[in-house]
């Protein structure tokens, strides 16, 4: 089955992130099938109507995301009706819905503008939108060339993610689902403290014991970023038993030569894992900035629960602050500088004394894309970390840009957290 996305909006061209490709693409391998094409397109009536077109001829489900607001620009209800020569038509239970959700948020009447979000394809399925006025449309049809006649199904879907998805698993997969021939499982898991390549050489003889068994039913992809790797794995086969068993297997061959550098699978982060180790072990921890600006913590406090082990961050980004508020000599300041190990250290026993903690950890160092010099270049960085009893420095020098030096300073720390954790306590 040949499934195909248009993804309509002018901003799509012009740097926008596609989050919803990128989500219906990755819910549609879990249930076996994955896209063949997927097309951004501005919006404009011309260019919208040849990319139906072309979409109708080649795919049997094709699925379109936004243009169903209300505005002069959201096209998509009209153009996919032309396309297909059928006429559209004001539905009253539409509209009727659409005046409630206003009256609930305590509007008297419709904006007029709104009421062109109730026309609906003739034979169309009508798709409850929970979350916004623009309902969505499931429509099948007849296609035909030369020869033959198809049928094909169109689903048109809202733009804004927040809408688009729960209206995608209510009804897309759903109808996918009761045409798959087959099983597929996916699985992720997540690695910090070894490189990409090494990563992939580690891993290879495990890749390859499970493909040789089976090269059609296993796929394996590997992405890095920000020192994170993500292994991802997907099973397919028509023996839910043996495609659970493969997917146990492999997580078992990953583990046994990744060893403590896999720090979870599907939607761990090193935050929310570090988090449930410190619950678990009933610990607290806090933590010094200076380049990383408070982003540990904001990384943090993502996780619900957070306030349970987490304390304290001071962000000290000036000398003053570090000497006024962690208690930083002076004289090493002038003597090693900001950037040291001397500096790191008495960081971080200057928020571990300040907070209680029972682990405290700093950063520090020059993220760019200016005040590097020969000595201490761009993507320097020391990490302090310290407890009751012991206090380390740590020493590394990361690429990429100020943002990417930032946001892999967070990841080690959250990691050489993890570690800690991990040697000190178990599971």
């Amino acid at each position: 089955m040949k499934i195909e996305l248009i993804c309509t909006g002018s901003e799509l061209l012009v740097g926008k992130v596609n989050t919803n490709a990128a989500y219906i693409g990755s819910r549609l391998s879990a249930i076996g099938f994955e896209l063949s094409l997927v097309t951004d397109v501005a919006d404009k009536k011309q260019n919208l109507l040849q990319e139906f077109k072309r979409a109708f001829e080649r795919s049997n489900v094709v699925i379109a995301t936004g243009g169903l607001g209300p505005t002069f620009d959201d096209i998509t209800v009209e153009t996919a009706a032309e396309c297909l020569n059928i006429e559209i038509y004001p539905d009253e239970k539409v509209l009727n819905s659409i005046k409630e959700y206003f009256l609930k948020r305590s509007v008297a009447s419709i904006p007029k503008i709104n009421e062109k979000q109730a026309n609906i394809i003739r034979g169309a399925k009508v798709l409850e939108n929970r979350f916004g006025t623009a309902p969505g449309q499931m429509l099948h049809f007849e296609f035909k060339d030369s020869e033959k006649k198809y049928r094909k199904t169109l689903f048109l879907l809202p733009g804004p993610p927040e809408e688009m998805k729960p209206m995608f698993e209510e009804n897309v997969e759903p109808f996918l689902k009761s045409y798959s021939a087959g099983i597929k499982k996916t699985g992720v898991l997540h690695v910090f403290g070894i490189a990409e390549s090494a990563v992939e050489e580690m891993i290879k003889p495990v890749m390859d014991e499970a493909v040789s068994s089976d090269s059609k039913s296993v796929e394996f992809g590997i992405l890095a970023s920000k020192s994170v790797i993500d292994i991802k794995f997907s099973v397919s086969g028509t023996d839910e038993l043996f495609v659970d068993e493969t997917i146990s297997k492999l997580k078992l061959g990953f583990g046994s030569v990744l060893k403590d550098n896999i720090f979870g699978s599907d939607n761990d982060t090193l935050a929310s894992v570090v988090g449930r180790l410190l619950l678990e072990n009933k610990k607290t921890v806090s933590f010094a900035e200076s380049c990383t600006g408070g982003n540990i913590a904001a990384a943090i406090t993502d996780i619900p629960g957070s306030s349970l082990y987490f304390k304290s961050s001071v962000v000290t980004y000036s000398n003053e602050s570090k000497t006024k508020l962690l208690g930083v000599k002076e004289e090493t300041l002038t003597n090693f500088g900001a950037v040291s190990k001397e500096t790191t250290k008495e960081m971080a026993e200057g928020v571990l004394k300040l907070s209680d903690s029972d682990y405290a950890f700093s950063a520090t160092g020059i993220a760019g894309p200016g005040g590097g010099t020969k000595e201490k270049p761009v993507g320097l960085v020391y990490i302090g970390s310290a407890d009751k009893k012991k206090t380390e420095s740590f020493k590394f020098n990361f690429n990429g840009t100020r943002k990417d030096i930032r946001k892999r300073t967070v990841n080690t720390v959250l990691d050489l957290l993890r570690r800690k954790l991990i040697v000190k306590h178990s599971y």
